[in-house]
């Protein structure tokens, strides 16, 4: 009996700290992510060289970010990332395939009474491709800047009123890129990677 008195004290203790203590706030806030990201096979292929599959191994991305929370269940924010996958298919020194982004994201957070709180979102921007390898019989390194978009959905808990950490899945895509290589050449890849990414935002409530 007294186990199960115990039991329901730090029950009821438990949830009068996580039900209705962190109001929705509004303000400028700051942030950064790291994760890892997967990037499926893809050809590359030229309409003079032919085709090649290109296999990836696991990789890493990180970013930052600068927003703003409207305070009902909004936020928008623009974001700076890089991720970077390994070629096993590859030949030359270091084959691998970079991608750095520049996007616009608006994340809508599902109402709480609790720290947890889904979050939803996605966003669309510029992405500059970069690839460096030996596929095709040719030496390749080369970059272009193509349209890319996300979609992103995960779970945040909210530390204190001011600080959120966050464990997310991300869907990342682009517009396929066309690498013009020193001899005219051109080849075309597909550029795609699925992301699990852990955040950690600070709102100023400036």
């Amino acid at each position: 009996m007294r186990r199960q008195l115990a039991f329901l004290i730090h029950l009821g203790l438990f949830l009068t700290l996580t039900t209705n203590v962190y109001a929705e706030g509004s303000g400028i806030y700051v942030g950064a992510s790291v994760g890892a990201t997967l990037r499926p096979d893809t050809v590359l292929s030229s309409p003079s060289l032919g085709t090649e599959t290109m296999e990836f191994s696991p990789g890493y991305t990180f970013g930052g970010f600068l927003g703003y929370d409207f305070g009902n269940s909004l936020r928008a924010e623009w974001e700076l990332s890089y991720r970077e996958n390994d070629i096993r298919t590859g030949g030359g020194e270091d084959p691998q395939a970079v991608t750095s982004a520049m996007m616009f994201n608006g994340y809508y957070d599902v109402p709480s009474k609790t720290r947890l709180k889904l979050y939803l979102g996605g966003g669309l921007g510029v992405a500059t491709a970069q690839l460096e390898t030996v596929s095709l019989g040719q030496a390749i390194d080369a970059d272009e800047s193509v349209f890319a978009y996300q979609l992103e959905a995960g779970i945040g808990w909210n530390y204190n009123p001011k600080a959120t950490f966050s464990l997310g899945y991300r869907f990342f895509d682009a517009a396929d890129p066309e690498f013009v290589l020193p001899a005219g050449q051109r080849v075309r890849m597909g550029l795609e990677n699925h992301e699990f990414i852990l955040k950690m935002r600070y709102l100023f409530n400036l």
